[in-house]
């Protein structure tokens, strides 16, 4: 159990990291942000602010221990994001754009993955009788 947790956190925080720096780009309208959305996948400018909002809210979900319906609909917005992203780059002819994407969504499905095994070797410890501790109260 603790080998999982200590995975999840690793592949998460790496996970949160990216989808901090791409938020901060999207939100303060980086020149290459700006230019690669607008312009080259044909989005408005307000919805790099939709975006990026969007993601710390995701980010901030997904640090706060317990709410795990919460975090099941970070988890579903992040994939949404990595596919719609994918599928835009592959529209407009960029396969490269699209690489990104695929690295992204692998990193957010393996977190989702390593909560879901946390959870189960918790409700495992409950099944069969055992009590609980305060440390394993507190899965994440």
């Amino acid at each position: 159990m603790k080998k999982v947790k200590i995975m999840y956190w690793i592949v998460t925080v790496c996970t949160l990291i990216g989808f901090a720096i791409s938020a901060f780009n999207e939100i303060a309208h980086s020149p290459k942000t700006f230019t690669q959305t607008t312009e080259l996948l044909g989005y408005p400018a307000y919805f790099l602010t939709l975006l990026g909002v969007a993601k710390i809210l995701g980010i901030l979900v997904l640090l706060v221990p317990k709410y795990y319906r919460l975090k099941e609909w970070a988890y579903a917005g992040f994939t949404i994001d990595c596919i719609s992203a994918f599928w835009s780059q592959m529209a407009v002819g960029n396969p490269m754009g699209s690489i990104q994407s695929v690295v992204v969504i692998t990193f957010v499905l393996l977190s989702y993955y390593l909560l879901l095994r946390m959870e189960r070797g918790l409700n495992k410890s409950v099944e069969h009788g055992g009590i609980m501790t305060g440390a394993q109260q507190k899965v994440v």
